[in-house]
């Protein structure tokens, strides 16, 4: 009995290496259409505005430092005994986490640890509050954190809903694509070439009136990378600090064309904060006199940027 059992699963075993055999040689695995992974919040055909630019200010111009001081900075705090910043989590060399460390890092990172301990002192107790480029506004007018450093452009729109430090990095906004993608300016991009930046920022508006491209917004700069990377999009356009941290991530990327805008970063504070941002800006004058400033430029930015930088000059209104 037993023998026969083996003999039909030996004949079994038989028919499926016969019939194994006779299928064609070049059969491969069946083609299965897997859509591309899309970011969350992602925006193919996101609003362009149109309204003319509010030129009413002089955007880089903030509150005279005069006398002002440490007491008076920490009574706008909402918690006198720290101080909450809003920071990037996610752009390289400006505010990420460092994996080694787990703890923030980057250019912006080390101007606001500097502030911070102007206000507080060496032991300041500092909450850092990860953004996206949107939450910023928001943010500091809903206590959710004291001021907000994180490469924002300073412009009147933006001065009609916050309060501004002076200008303590100026930046320019230009194109990351690949090597190979034959994309070496602005003039390059053609009506079909899909370019993404973030929502919220300053960049949508103008690669939109100096360029046919369209754009596409996402949530998060890093999102840009993801779909550049897969080859969603053709290009990413921010300012040039963020796309050196992404070129240094991925060096089948680089950073192409002369920089088509101007974009001066200062501190966000809420409205009404202005004996906090008086104090900032003493803080800020003493971080470049001291040199604080050029060792966070050159540890951060000098060899990404290929150029010495320089600390701007601080504009006052009174």
């Amino acid at each position: 009995m037993i023998r026969h059992q083996l003999r039909l699963a030996a004949a079994a075993a038989a028919c499926l290496v016969l019939a194994a055999c006779s299928q064609p040689a070049d059969m491969g695995p069946p083609e299965v259409d897997v859509p591309t992974p899309l970011p969350s919040g992602i925006n193919f055909s996101p609003e362009i505005e149109t309204e003319p630019v509010d030129e009413s200010c002089s955007p880089l111009a903030s509150y005279n430092p005069g006398a002002a001081t440490a007491e008076q900075a920490k009574a706008q705090l909402d918690n006198q005994d720290q101080i909450s910043i809003g920071v990037s989590q996610s752009t390289n060399l400006m505010g990420y986490i460092d994996p080694a460390t787990n703890v923030p890092s980057g250019f912006d990172i080390d101007i606001a640890t500097a502030v911070a301990h102007s206000i507080l002192g060496p032991d300041a107790t500092i909450r850092w509050v990860p953004m996206t480029s949107g939450e910023r506004e928001g943010a500091v007018n809903d206590d959710r954190v004291d001021m907000v450093v994180r490469t924002m452009t300073m412009n009147c729109k933006r001065w009609a809903n916050v309060e501004f430090s002076a200008e303590y990095f100026h930046a320019g906004q230009r194109l990351l694509v690949p090597k190979a993608s034959g994309i070496e300016s602005l003039a390059d991009l053609a009506d079909d070439h899909l370019v993404c930046t973030g929502d919220g920022s300053t960049s949508v508006r103008t690669i939109a009136e100096q360029s046919e491209a369209q754009a596409v917004t996402v949530p998060d700069f890093n999102d840009c990378l993801i779909l550049l990377q897969q080859g969603t999009v053709d290009a990413i356009t921010s300012d040039d600090t963020i796309l050196a941290g992404m070129a240094v991530q991925d060096p089948t990327l680089h950073v192409v064309g002369e920089a088509f805008s101007q974009e001066p970063y200062g501190i966000a504070f809420q409205k009404g904060n202005t004996d906090l941002a008086r104090y900032v800006n003493k803080a800020l004058a003493e971080i470049i006199a001291n040199g604080t400033w050029q060792t966070a430029y050159d540890k951060w930015l000098k060899g990404p940027l290929g150029v010495a930088g320089a600390p701007p000059s601080p504009q006052y209104r009174d």
